[in-house]
């Protein structure tokens, strides 16, 4: 794999790192959920990370900008620096935005949907080390594509929890917000994998 490109590692290196910034914020986002009153300390824990990503993003860009020979597209460079910005910037959006609907009390599964989002970030930075090592990342992408599977039924059992019990109109568009906000986290993880493996598969 990888054998006929340039021997800049440099942006693998980046990426890995990038991918474990990116599993930094997924950890902070599970405990945000199993801590939630102390919501708003680790929202700001997250935006944090979300900054640190930012510059790992713009130095892999100003390099990208600054190179001749690139160990792989550059639109595919790029493309892996988008979809794991997505993931952060979402996970950071819905924490934030809990703070400001002033949710109080969590809804049934939401936890579990978060457990799912902080292992997929998991797979997503294992998957980056073994890109880096230029080694099989099957297993994580494919355990990444069921735990999106498993986010889709907790959502749904969610939705219709929530019109079934909630009788708030107002409590309603917020949750229903929430919930589309955390399966909408899950997809671009999925996302990441499947740029992921279309990257490998053009490069073998």
């Amino acid at each position: 794999m990888f054998g006929l490109i340039p021997k800049d590692e440099k942006y693998f290196t980046l990426l890995h790192e990038m991918a474990l910034k990116v599993k930094e914020g997924g950890d902070i986002f599970v405990t945000l959920f199993h801590d939630y009153s102390k919501r708003a300390q680790y929202a700001e824990q997250i935006k944090t990370v979300e900054v640190a990503c930012d510059k790992i993003a713009a130095h892999i860009t100003q390099k990208l900008n600054s190179s001749f020979i690139t160990p792989l597209d550059r639109e595919d460079i790029f493309l892996l620096v988008k979809e794991l910005d997505d993931v952060i910037d979402l996970m950071n959006d819905l924490a934030r935005r809990l703070d400001i609907y002033d949710v109080t009390t969590l809804k049934p599964n939401v936890a579990e949907i978060a457990d799912l989002i902080g292992k997929s970030t998991g797979e997503i930075a294992e998957a980056f080390r073994l890109f880096e090592k230029h080694e099989s990342m099957k297993t994580h992408l494919e355990t990444l594509n069921e735990l999106e599977r498993q986010g889709d039924g907790l959502y749904n059992e969610g939705l219709r929890t929530l019109f079934r019990e909630e009788k708030d109109p107002i409590a309603l568009i917020k949750w229903m917000s929430i919930y589309e906000e955390l399966e909408n986290c899950l997809d671009r993880c999925k996302d990441v994998a499947e740029a992921l493996e279309a990257v490998v598969v053009k490069n073998k």
